[in-house]
């Protein structure tokens, strides 16, 4: 992509508002949803949320190297920071939930053992009254 206009493009005057990028709004529609699925829905977003992060960072550098052709950088900053937390967070909750999934496992094994004693017989034991 050029940096050129196309043709016949004039720029805003100063103090009007640039056309926004294209693909601001899709990086903060990304980042956002991505944010709230992993908030709410357990990690899920994590699968969703690095898009916004990725299109966010790519549309500031696009924004950052034309200002004078498109507008909308806060759209895209605002799904840049998003899709970080949204990764974050839906990192953490898969990491919990890997966690708790080992945990379950390593219980279901403990309790499947077969021990002859109970608690109250090795209490027994250990004051000698058997």
């Amino acid at each position: 992509m050029t940096n050129t206009p196309p043709p016949g493009y004039q720029p805003a005057p100063y103090g009007f508002p640039q056309p926004p990028h294209p693909e601001a709004n899709s990086a903060m529609i990304f980042g956002i949803v991505g944010l709230c699925l992993s908030v709410m829905c357990g990690g899920i977003g994590v699968f969703i949320a690095p898009f916004g992060w990725i299109k966010g960072k790519r549309v500031m550098a696009e924004i950052d190297a034309n200002p004078a052709a498109y507008g909308g950088r806060g759209n895209a900053q605002a799904g840049f920071i998003t899709g970080i937390i949204g990764t974050i967070f839906g990192a953490l909750y898969l990491l919990f939930w890997v966690a708790y999934v080992i945990f379950i496992i390593v219980m279901l094994v403990v309790v499947s053992e077969d021990t002859s004693t109970t608690t109250f017989d090795s209490v027994n034991a250990m004051l000698g009254r058997i």
